[in-house]
């Protein structure tokens, strides 16, 4: 009997492993293009359950992050002013190993898309 509930506490741990998705937790080093523009931040994120905040960094600036994950999916934004205009630049990356992401960012309210990829450090 105690060999039985053994074998199905693990097989419910290991069922509830998938809903915690992965970690985005770190420093990543972001590189892409938008509108023709490099896009270069370094984002450091830290990741409580699916909820993902952080600060992104940039020539002299820096603002902070928002955003969620969903099992290898994250998806971020934050505020930048590019020439008078304030844009939210949201990105939608998947986690391709533990240390890359590759994914797409819109610039809005222009609608301009983009991709990027990413290297944890």
């Amino acid at each position: 009997m105690e060999n039985g509930m053994k074998t199905v506490l693990i097989a419910l741990l290991y069922m509830a492993l998938p809903a915690f998705g992965a970690d985005f937790s770190g420093v990543w080093k972001v590189t892409g293009s938008i509108a023709g523009n490099d896009v270069t931040p370094t984002c450091t994120f830290t990741q409580n359950s699916a909820k993902l905040t952080g600060t992104c960094k940039w020539d002299q600036d820096s603002a902070g992050v928002t955003g969620e994950v969903k099992d290898r999916q994250a998806t971020w934004s934050y505020q930048v002013e590019y020439e008078g205009t304030e844009y939210t630049l949201t990105y939608t990356g998947t986690l391709g190993s533990d240390t890359s992401m590759k994914g797409s960012m819109v610039a809005d309210p222009s609608d301009t898309e983009g991709e990027f990829t990413a290297t944890r450090q």
